[in-house]
């Protein structure tokens, strides 16, 4: 399984962190960038994208996942927002986090508006928003984002092991020490 990340310039990485670590446990992180140019993160981590956003196989994409920070190099990109659409329209998990979550969200009404799509009722837990195949959260709720995200893409053995994960990572309790 391989899990899509969309890095650009000033995105906040805290809020992906829990969330690839793990989905790492099930499958591989690969990075996107707008280019192939390295990407500087609000805390100013420097990273080199995998691959571009022009190299992507929808195909291959179980889930887009996309941090917040400022969310305008996306905006301002026609392709990623023609990506964004496209996944979204062919039933692939696109999940954002804070900024990035408003534009995932628009652009999934974009494509509800013109397809005459009446929109479904979310499903919200802890402040996380499920509606159909988006995934969508506040910045102060990523451990909770990271955590639906797991369910959603199946990481978990059972209904035990998820709970140990929030256990852990949520309520700081750990059975294992």
């Amino acid at each position: 399984m391989k899990y899509h990340v969309l890095i650009y310039e000033g995105y906040v990485s805290f809020e992906i962190m829990l969330a690839t670590y793990l989905l790492k446990t099930k499958g591989d992180i690969v990075t996107v960038g707008i280019t192939k140019d390295p990407v500087r993160s609000s805390d100013d981590f420097t990273i080199l994208p995998d691959i571009d956003i022009y190299e992507l196989n929808i195909e291959d994409v179980h889930l887009l996942l996309i941090p917040g920070g400022d969310p305008e190099p996306l905006r301002n990109q026609i392709k990623t927002s023609n990506l964004v659409k496209e996944l979204i329209s062919n039933d692939r998990i696109v999940a954002g986090i804070c900024s990035a979550g408003v534009w995932v969200k628009e652009l999934h009404q974009q494509i509800q508006k013109a397809k005459d799509i009446v929109p479904v009722t979310p499903i919200v837990r802890y402040e996380v928003e499920v509606s159909g195949n988006v995934v969508t959260a506040p910045p102060h709720k990523y451990i909770d984002f990271a955590i639906e995200l797991g369910a959603i893409m199946n990481i978990y053995q059972d209904d035990a092991d998820q709970q140990e994960t929030v256990e852990f990572f949520k309520n700081f309790r750990s059975s294992r020490f």
